[in-house]
């Protein structure tokens, strides 16, 4: 399928649909209850499989989406996305079977054919040792409960739980926490959070202050394993086949965006204080982000503080973009033009716009030209660059070492 069709007059009386970029015209799982003739615009057709995003094409003006699922009256088996804006002629199940019965009989079985090897094509493309994520999260997660708690005062953390499962069941954060949501609701689980803050030093006063709390981690309890089991196995078939259970699953968390780049998970969170990170980046699951918004009231989003400048916030030459204005005028001004052209020669695209803001114009174009001329800087001199510089920030700002 997919081919030019021939317009009729029932495809002229149908409803036109408009899809903006990025929007979706139809997600895998769902009903397929009408197909779409592209009349402007491109789609592309793709499934995602262990947390990945497979291509199956696209489509153009003139051809067909959707009919597969129309056809054989099943749910879809594929994502269509909008790659520009779109305009479709919406196809019902009677008017696409109208347009099929009036075609040649070859032509139909020819199609009956294409239907089932697409079908049986479409069953083959999968990465996961398990087809349903649910039952297979419960049984590992009893499995990994018998394994490493002993008494009834132990627990399981649920940050390692996650890691184990994601790395032996090839699921996403995502797919995992939403299976113990599931499990929550039918209190199964329990789920308890561990609250942690970062601590900071007084330079005044010398003593420690708790900063921002943040959830450390959660602890999970299975009271029953047995009756764990039993009802998740009898759940698990509901789980696959009900679609409010989708999961989105071309996302992952922090965490695993940490390992990708081998980093750290604070080094990502300076970087997107920083900007260094683009924002196109970042979603946020929208009923977890709105029950956040409402317990911590709309006046907590009015203004960012900015925690108090440490030694340890101080590491290297892109954390310079976290100082002050002032604090970096009067280090610029000991350092000599020739260190500061050092400096932005060989810093990230933050530290660099930090730094020329905090140049007179004159000054700003001796050192870009001169950063320029250098190309790649001398590892030993960025070195010392970086540690004078970093010191001289650190003595104004009366930051202990």
């Amino acid at each position: 399928m997919g081919q030019d069709i021939d317009r009729d007059d029932d495809e002229r009386d149908s409803p036109l649909k408009t899809f903006h970029k990025g929007a979706l015209l139809f997600r895998e799982g769902q009903v397929s209850d009408v197909a779409y003739i592209i009349k402007k615009g491109r789609v592309a057709i793709y499934r995602v499989v262990n947390n990945k995003r497979l291509g199956l094409g696209e489509r153009g003006p003139g051809e067909m989406v959707g009919e597969m699922g129309v056809i054989a009256a099943e749910a879809r088996a594929s994502c269509a996305e909008a790659l520009e804006y779109t305009e479709a002629v919406v196809c019902d199940q009677r008017l696409v079977r109208t347009m099929l019965l009036k075609s040649p009989r070859p032509v139909q079985l020819l199609t009956g054919y294409l239907v089932e090897r697409v079908k049986a094509l479409s069953g083959q493309i999968t990465d996961r040792p398990s087809g349903n994520v649910f039952w297979s999260v419960c049984r590992m997660t009893a499995l990994c409960w018998q394994a490493t708690v002993r008494g009834e005062t132990q627990n399981l953390s649920y940050a390692e739980l996650s890691r184990t499962l994601k790395d032996v069941l090839l699921v996403s954060q995502i797919e995992i926490d939403a299976v113990f949501e599931r499990l929550k609701k039918l209190r199964l689980v329990t789920l308890t959070e561990i609250k942690g803050a970062f601590t900071r030093t007084d330079p005044l006063l010398g003593h420690k202050k708790p900063g921002t709390a943040f959830v450390r981690d959660r602890v999970l309890r299975l009271p029953d394993v047995d009756h764990f089991l039993g009802v998740a196995k009898t759940v698990a078939a509901e789980y696959r086949d009900n679609p409010d259970f989708a999961v989105d699953l071309e996302f992952f968390d922090l965490a695993d965006f940490a390992r990708t780049a081998e980093a750290s998970p604070d080094i990502l969170y300076k970087k997107i204080g920083y900007r260094e990170i683009p924002e196109e980046l970042f979603f946020f699951h929208k009923a977890k982000t709105q029950a956040f918004v409402e317990r911590m009231g709309r006046d907590f989003f009015k203004q960012a503080r900015r925690p108090r400048l440490t030694a340890a916030d101080l590491e290297r030459l892109d954390d310079i973009s976290g100082v002050d204005n002032a604090t970096l005028q009067e280090a610029f001004s000991a350092l000599g033009f020739r260190k500061v052209a050092v400096a932005l020669a060989a810093c990230g695209e933050a530290a660099r716009e930090k730094i020329l803001r905090n140049l007179s114009k004159k000054i700003a174009a001796v050192v870009r030209e001169e950063a320029a001329s250098m190309g790649e800087p001398d590892e030993d001199e960025v070195a010392d660059v970086e540690k004078d510089l970093l010191d001289r920030i650190k003595a104004i700002k009366g930051l202990a070492t």
